[in-house]
């Protein structure tokens, strides 16, 4: 890897391009512009709202690739609990530390980087600026310059590997469905030892049902791959007396799970002996199949209470018999020099379903540079260096897969 990368990257770092920060994101967006202008792309252009597009024309009878990734990134969450500061790039063990490292702006930059291997594909790059806030405008924008985006094959490099050193080819993610509850059982809260025990407690009642709900058990498919559990309560963080369950990738990817992400009622430090007459929780649904929203709001059609779906991201599996496939598993190894795995997902990504609707029988391939230390939404967010040079010369290797295969 050359000092030229490392340095680029950390001043893309630099730019605290937060989804909701208009003028970061602005600023991010006109970075990565000059970056595709040095790599050799035309028709460079802000398409809107920070996505960022370019193409790298090499010859017409070479195939055409489109790379997506995006610019922006998370809030930074407790910036007591950085080593060094979010925005402020730092290389340590081999790790380059801050916000955006992995998540995404070093993933789109290896395929960027990569172009400059490979002459064997015409490349187009966009690079969105919405994607940590859901990708809100982005069917609209897919719809809006199809032709721009046309294309023969898409790599999109906004995924995790399955280990250092490891890379994964993402082939299934779950859908995900927000849904917003109430239960109110009082027209104002009731003096909790003059009436409690008859009065209905809406805290309670909304408990019970939650903990009521049926989701479908059985996955929809097997998956056979290593689990080191030690690693993974260290990854995640789970405490020691937690238990975990069997079968944990079937649980993760093809099975569905319910959440509840927020609760508001009384808080803890203005509680009074009273009964609450109204709480409030927002639910995240993680579906395989895609009906999985209507049956949990038919379990909450009750009385007392009221339910709607705030967003929904429909779930995504390909054809992992697809020629695409092969030659991504080749490439993959040819640049880290191990087989790639095959893995699912347990999160949605709101981008895949407006690219599937958009490029209908053209494959959508996942890739990208996150491994499980890496902490992306989290604080101390890290890219493992070697790896992210594996991953340039993975690029490389598609690319020449690709013109291969077609």
């Amino acid at each position: 890897m050359t000092d030229e990368y490392l340095s680029l990257l950390a001043d893309l770092v630099r730019i605290p391009s937060i989804s909701n920060a208009h003028e970061s994101v602005q600023q991010s967006a006109e970075a990565f512009s000059d970056v595709l202008r040095a790599h050799g792309c035309d028709d460079v252009e802000i398409l809107g709202n920070g996505a960022v597009y370019g193409c790298r024309h090499v010859a017409r009878d070479k195939p055409v690739v489109l790379v997506y990734g995006h610019h922006d990134v998370q809030p930074v969450g407790r910036p007591e609990a950085w080593i060094s500061p979010p925005f402020e790039p730092e290389i340590r063990d081999g790790r380059m530390y801050g916000r955006g490292t992995c998540d995404d702006k070093g993933g789109i930059l290896a395929y960027i980087a990569a172009t400059r291997l490979s002459r064997d594909c015409n490349v187009k790059f966009l690079i969105e600026g919405e994607e940590e806030i859901g990708s809100p405008t982005l069917g609209a924008l897919l719809e809006e310059h199809r032709e721009l985006l046309r294309c023969d094959y898409a790599v999109l490099c906004d995924t995790p590997n399955f280990a250092t050193g490891v890379p994964s080819i993402t082939y299934r993610l779950r859908g995900n469905v927000v849904i917003d509850v109430e239960v109110r059982c009082l027209e104002r809260p009731a003096h909790s030892g003059k009436f409690g025990g008859v009065a209905p407690d809406a805290v309670q009642r909304l408990v019970s049902l939650l903990a009521s709900i049926e989701l479908p058990a059985e996955p929809d498919e097997s998956i056979d791959l290593p689990f080191d559990e030690q690693a993974f309560r260290h990854d995640v963080g789970v405490l020691p007396d937690a238990e975990l369950p069997s079968r944990p990738y079937e649980r993760m990817w093809a099975t569905p799970s319910l959440t509840i992400t927020g609760i508001e009622a009384t808080p803890v430090a203005q509680a009074g002996n009273q009964i609450n007459a109204v709480v409030r929780a927002r639910l995240s649904l993680r579906s395989v199949r895609g009906d999985e929203g209507r049956l949990v709001l038919e379990q909450l059609a009750q009385p007392m209470v009221s339910a709607r779906v705030i967003s929904h991201a429909d779930p995504w599996k390909a054809d992992r018999a697809h020629p695409l496939f092969e030659a991504a598993r080749r490439a993959l190894q040819r640049g880290f020099g191990t087989p790639p795995v095959m893995t699912g997902s347990g999160g949605s990504i709101g981008f895949v379903p407006p690219f599937a609707s958009l490029l209908g029988d053209t494959p959508l391939l996942l890739t990208g540079v996150q491994d499980p230390p890496c902490n992306a939404h989290s604080e101390n967010e890290s890219l493992h260096l070697g790896d992210w040079e594996k991953a340039m010369h993975s690029g490389a290797c598609l690319f020449d897969e690709l013109a291969r295969l077609s």
